[in-house]
């Protein structure tokens, strides 16, 4: 009986220090993960919007905004850059769209999508440089698809 003891105290000894460490290890890397991860994100407004400067992301309860609108950043130099969540074909399709402060698209991009053939990664550079008008009057494979309905009206989204 007195083995058995000591072996659940030995091995909950191992346990704690091993959480101990674990711990340890995560407080010396939360900051290094988050900074790479700001980063990484930064890249990505900063190629929708190349002459964005700095980005500040929005607390977006104050404004009433449409069911795609899932953040916003407001960049140094007056525009905005918006990250929209929109169904095409599938659900889970993300764009990052620039829009300057004259409503002029800077740039989109399709993060990520569960899309069949994955064309959405090619639209944004169609938006480059639209404003609304001009966005509603892109043609991105003949209007056909749910997809690139989808991702045009994601783009009127973060315009207006």
């Amino acid at each position: 009986m007195k083995k058995a003891y000591k072996n659940v105290l030995a091995l909950s000894l191992i346990c704690a220090i091993v959480a101990v460490l674990m711990a340890i290890t995560n407080f010396i890397t939360a900051p290094i993960i988050k900074e790479n991860a700001d980063k990484a994100a930064n890249a990505a407004l900063a190629e929708v919007m190349p002459d964005g400067g700095d980005f500040t992301e929005l607390d977006l309860s104050e404004y009433t905004l449409p069911s795609t609108v899932i953040a916003a950043y407001k960049a140094s130099n007056g525009g905005f850059v918006v990250r929209l969540s929109t169904r095409g074909f599938a659900d889970g399709m993300v764009i990052l769209c620039g829009v300057d402060e004259n409503g002029t698209v800077t740039g989109a991009k399709c993060l990520s999508s569960n899309e069949t053939l994955s064309h959405e990664k090619t639209y944004g550079d169609k938006f480059t440089g639209l404003t609304l008008e001009g966005v509603n009057g892109v043609d991105t494979i003949a209007s056909a698809t749910k997809t690139t309905k989808a991702y045009r009206a994601a783009v009127v989204d973060a315009i207006n």
